[in-house]
């Protein structure tokens, strides 16, 4: 291994899996490369099996962030100079930094190398950090990280995001699903109810409505964190149907294994979104405050909803309005007759792999 890169990206899942492919592409183009990734301790499964990936360095920017806001500067300084100690002891040939942030430019000084790379519209000031920066290749963010390897001369190969699931949670999620009365030759469809942001969320009678017209032809199970656990419990009392409800029953690569069982997934912009998406397994999502041709996972088999108002693509937290039409105006009869087209193609997809025909199989 000639060349060690180091790739900055702590979170967030969705941004996680996004930068999957720099590492991909990385390995393409320099297979002796070892790449090391410096990711926070909440991502840190998602690429704990990655093939491109020959180490990990976990270190939480939300602890640090956490003893900062509570004034506890001791143990922010103490999370600091670990993480100096970590990076002093090795020499990178380049490091990419890939989140962007005030934060991550100091940490990417923090190591031993001559070439610091980021995007040249990184905020918080993060350019300042750098020695040299790309502009963005593309408006998916995929491309957009994928930008940093244009000055490593590498022009990236692959788009396609990378999850492995361990078989220890692939059988947590055989083991879990059976237990709830649903088998492996049955059509699951996952859906997740909450996102990180309020003004991303679909609203909760719409994912129950969504539940009570699929179950005829799908098992339905919820899935996502623990803070979604209320839009959980209030989304299955709604429904009117059995559902299985394994929201915060799970760490995520036991929530990936679930997912990887799905015939479909339905939700708004959030993590397990694009865990589904890395997994090969057909989308719906509901986009509102944030652009799908930004974030929506690419694809055939992944189907995107959207309606437009003059306030779309805010990307905002909280919607500035109190309405959330965006979110609102898609209706659950959309959904699910995109939930029933995807469904349809893997289906032939499949079907047609199996049985040597040309055409969708491919």
């Amino acid at each position: 291994m000639d060349k060690e890169i180091l790739i900055i990206r702590l979170s967030s899942v969705g941004d996680v899996m996004h930068c999957t492919p720099v590492a991909g592409s990385l390995k393409a183009a320099w297979p002796e490369c070892k790449i090391t990734w410096l990711v926070g301790e909440v991502c840190a499964d998602l690429i704990k099996y990655n093939p491109n990936v020959d180490e990990s360095i976990v270190w939480s920017r939300e602890r640090f962030e956490k003893h900062l806001r509570a004034c506890e500067f001791r143990e922010a300084l103490t999370m600091w100079r670990s993480l100096k100690e970590v990076l002093a002891a090795r020499s990178f040939y380049a490091v990419l930094d890939i989140h962007g942030l005030f934060l991550t430019g100091m940490i990417a000084r923090l190591a031993r190398t001559c070439r610091r790379i980021g995007m040249s519209n990184a905020r918080e000031l993060n350019p300042l950090f750098m020695t040299e920066t790309a502009k963005p290749a593309g408006q998916h963010i995929i491309d957009r990280y994928l930008s940093v390897l244009e000055p490593l001369g590498i022009t990236p190969t692959q788009r396609k995001m990378t999850l492995v699931v361990p078989a220890e949670a692939q059988q947590f999620a055989g083991d879990f699903l059976r237990n709830k009365g649903v088998f492996p030759n049955e059509r699951v469809a996952v859906l997740v109810p909450g996102t990180t942001w309020p003004a991303k969320n679909w609203p909760p009678e719409f994912f129950a409505a969504t539940a009570k017209l699929l179950a005829k032809d799908f098992k339905i199970v919820l899935c996502g964190g623990r803070a979604e656990a209320d839009l959980g419990r209030e989304t299955q009392a709604r429904a009117g149907v059995p559902v299985v409800n394994a929201i915060g029953r799970t760490g995520l690569l036991e929530l990936a294994g679930i997912i990887e069982q799905a015939s479909v997934v339905v939700a708004g912009d959030t993590g397990p979104l694009h865990m589904a998406a890395a997994l090969g397994v057909p989308t719906v999502a509901i986009f509102g405050p944030t652009n799908p041709a930004t974030y929506a996972p690419p694809g055939k088999q992944n189907s995107v909803l959207v309606n437009r108002f003059s306030c779309s693509f805010c990307h905002k937290y909280r919607c500035p309005t109190g309405k959330a039409e965006c979110m609102s105006s898609v209706l659950p009869e959309q959904v699910v007759e995109q939930v029933y087209n995807v469904a349809r193609q893997k289906y032939l997809k499949t079907y047609c792999l199996v049985h040597n025909l040309p055409g969708r199989g491919k």
